[in-house]
């Protein structure tokens, strides 16, 4: 007796191609037309097609025994950054490495180019599309930044590694800042730390969508320590002014403040200048960053690794451009004390 349940066979049969066309269709792979794959879409929804997970199951379990080869070049866009910055404990530096490492573990290309080393109109389009590259993930960006009218997205799948982009919108992999500001407080009121403060510029606030200040309002309120007004500088750029930190110090007496600053030599150098009852401890939410004695270790190693993963699941799948409903995954960080 015949199934009633629709398959491959039976859609390729009715379609008049073959069963690997239809699964390829269904899949989205730019292997088949997009006209033959909406046809083939359509046709397995009004017949109620379903894939069986068994088969699904064993399908992958075949491409993962199958010897890694070269499938295609992803290609991280960033903007360089001031060698100050920059040591072989940084953020981005560590982001890369997750990035390159997982990309190679899964066959592809990969390579970093600076979006701002390619100014003229097209100019980068035409190097990633001489590379080959399919796939992007976009780093951090020294400020936030429209990227809207910088390529042609249709062509490419598109993963953002940073919040520093806020258009256009792309599934995305980041720190889950809102918790880490919570575990931050957490961690220092389990140490005795009783007033918590947050210091840092109104830029670096709004590139991370707020999280860290909301993450301390949310302390204030439900955290059960004593309330300390954030210290939000509106200077441009991630480093604080001295003369205003230091009023917001007198002001608050904070037993210990959380911070995110580039220049750690001129904000050690402003701490000194603090007689010893007054200054406070440091930690920071980009561990390590001297002169912070904790902090919240972010994992970029593994918010790359998982970025590359969802970069290749959309190369299988054909899905490039701008999502209608983008996603993000948040990757947690982890308490660190120093010496």
């Amino acid at each position: 007796m015949a199934s009633s349940h629709p398959t491959l066979r039976s859609l390729a049969i009715e379609a008049g191609v073959s069963p690997m066309t239809v699964s390829l269709a269904l899949r989205n792979s730019p292997e088949v037309s997009a006209a033959t794959r909406r046809k083939l879409q359509r046709l397995a929804a009004r017949r109620g097609y379903r894939p069986d997970p068994t088969i699904t199951k064993l399908m992958h379990h075949l491409r993962s025994q199958a010897p890694t080869r070269f499938k295609a070049s992803i290609c991280a866009l960033k903007q360089s950054w001031a060698e100050a910055m920059i040591s072989p404990d940084n953020y981005q530096v560590r982001l890369e490495r997750g990035l390159r490492e997982r990309a190679e573990a899964l066959g592809y290309g990969f390579g970093v180019i600076d979006i701002d080393a390619h100014p003229a109109t097209g100019q980068l389009q035409r190097v990633l599309l001489s590379r080959g590259v399919e796939g992007l993930v976009l780093l951090p960006l020294r400020q936030p930044r429209d990227l809207t009218d910088l390529l042609d997205w249709r062509v490419f799948a598109t993963v953002s590694a940073t919040s520093s982009v806020p258009s256009p919108q792309f599934h995305g992999v980041q720190p889950h800042h809102f918790e880490n500001m919570r575990r931050a407080c957490m961690e220092l009121k389990r140490a005795g730390l009783c007033r918590i403060g947050l210091a840092l510029t109104r830029e670096w606030d709004e590139r991370v969508h707020y999280r860290w200040s909301g993450g301390l309002a949310w302390q204030n309120l439900f955290g059960g320590t004593k309330p300390v007004a954030p210290f939000i500088d509106a200077q441009a750029g991630p480093n604080i002014t001295s003369t205003a930190f230091f009023a917001w110090i007198d002001c608050e007496r904070p037993d210990v403040v959380l911070c995110e600053t580039h220049d750690r030599v001129a904000f050690s150098v402003m701490l000194k200048a603090l007689p010893a009852r007054r200054r406070p401890m440091i930690a920071t939410l980009n561990w390590p960053n001297p002169p912070a004695s904790a902090g919240i270790d972010q994992r970029p190693e593994r918010i790359g690794a998982v970025a590359i993963e969802v970069l290749a699941g959309m190369l299988t799948r054909g899905e490039k451009g701008i999502p209608t409903l983008p996603n993000t995954t948040m990757i947690d960080g982890c308490w660190v004390i120093g010496r």
